[in-house]
């Protein structure tokens, strides 16, 4: 595991100090120089890869919860919180180490599961050990289950949910009658949300011409690209992750089609956005959070923090990060302890929590949020626009 500080950031640099653990038990948390309680949390996150366009912004907004955290004796009595990230690179196996080697370092917790393949894996062991995950990234359904996995925002392939209110308002004015979808077949949330999309275009009246199935490693759309053209489509649906939704745009574009592309939450990526060199332009997409359109001061403070430490807007999945560490954070300080079964406990009892996206209601360990998604669309220069009523 590669230990990641987080004293770089500005905020925390107000009380960085430097720590020295001493022996204790697991679970206990260690102690700094001056005796005050360190206690351990681990990440295993996509930070290479297909899916680094969601994990290193995951990342960010961790570090900066938790250097807000610490910097604000949130957990009393000069306690902090001392993070491990570990990058997984995609692959469930590397998750499933990373979380056995926390397990066994007397971690209180631990944020997890970019990509669906690993929260797959992990789902397994986490209901079979008393070291708590709380999700940052994973849209898989049904991964909520308390004391063990906590998901600290909504799935947006639940019934009425973000994507069928989004699907209702994209194509319920009629305006485009044909489709093509192209869907990465081997990551299992992008296959589920394939399926609330094609209910979602027969719901109202476009026909689905054809679904393309291309792997998440695959990074030449020539070939789809190519096929979806000669289907002449009103339409591109992309059931992608946001690098892949990337390669097909750029793939699209340079070969003439410049209609509209309707994606998921993982477009909502500058990352992505620029990877594609500015082809996502078009691209419509909805998202629980954005920047330029926070639903409360919560959310534009937390926008402005990120910028003057990264330089850079925050995308959702960097909300994402920031909110399940506050979550996990929340939990210690109502354990009182690094026991990771307290912990899971705590978390357990949590009702509702106020975030970035709104006010959140935890159902069975799953969140509810009470604003609705935005419907955002990319323009020409990277600046998303509301989408028109």
């Amino acid at each position: 595991m590669k230990r990641t500080s987080t004293r770089r950031l500005s905020v925390a640099a107000i009380v960085a100090t430097v720590v020295v653990l001493a022996a204790c038990a697991p679970g206990d948390g260690n102690e700094d120089a001056d005796g005050a309680t360190v206690y351990s949390v681990v990440a295993p996150l996509v930070q290479s890869g297909p899916g680094a366009f969601a994990g290193i912004p995951v990342t960010q907004g961790i570090e900066l919860a938790i250097a807000e955290v610490n910097a604000s004796d949130f957990l009393g009595d000069g306690a902090t919180i001392e993070m491990e990230f570990v990058d997984t690179a995609g692959d469930p196996a590397k998750a499933i180490a990373a979380y056995r080697e926390a397990e066994a370092s007397g971690a209180a917790g631990v944020l997890c599961c970019t990509l669906g393949g690993e929260a797959g894996a992990l789902q397994p062991l986490l209901s079979e050990s008393t070291l708590p995950g709380v999700v940052t990234v994973s849209i898989l359904d049904g991964l909520a289950d308390p004391p063990h996995l906590f998901r600290p925002f909504e799935v947006p392939s639940a019934p009425g949910g973000t994507y069928d209110e989004f699907l209702d308002a994209v194509f319920g004015a009629g305006a485009y009658s044909s489709a093509v979808m192209v869907v990465n077949n081997d990551n299992d949330a992008m296959v589920q949300d394939s399926s609330i999309y094609a209910e979602g275009l027969a719901r109202n009246g476009v026909e689905l011409r054809e679904t393309v199935e291309v792997p998440v490693v695959e990074t030449s759309y020539v070939g789809p690209a190519t096929q979806i053209i000669a289907l002449d489509p009103d339409v591109v649906v992309a059931s992608t992750i946001g690098s892949s939704t990337a390669n097909l745009a750029k793939a699209l574009r340079e070969r003439g089609f410049d209609r509209p592309i309707v994606s998921n939450v993982g477009a909502d990526s500058r990352a992505a956005f620029d990877a594609s060199a500015g082809a996502m332009a078009g691209t419509i997409f909805p998202t629980p959070f954005h920047a330029d359109y926070p639903v409360n001061d919560r959310g534009a403070a937390f926008a402005a923090a990120y910028e003057d430490e990264y330089g850079t807007a925050p995308d959702m999945f960097a909300a994402q990060g920031y909110t399940a560490a506050w979550l996990l954070a929340t939990a210690i300080r109502d354990a009182g302890t690094g026991d990771p079964a307290a912990v899971g406990e705590a978390l357990s009892a949590i009702g509702e929590q106020e975030s970035v996206y709104g006010r959140i209601i935890y159902v069975g360990g799953q969140a509810e949020v009470e604003e609705t998604a935005l419907h955002l669309v990319w323009g020409d220069a990277g600046d998303p626009q509301l989408l028109a009523p």
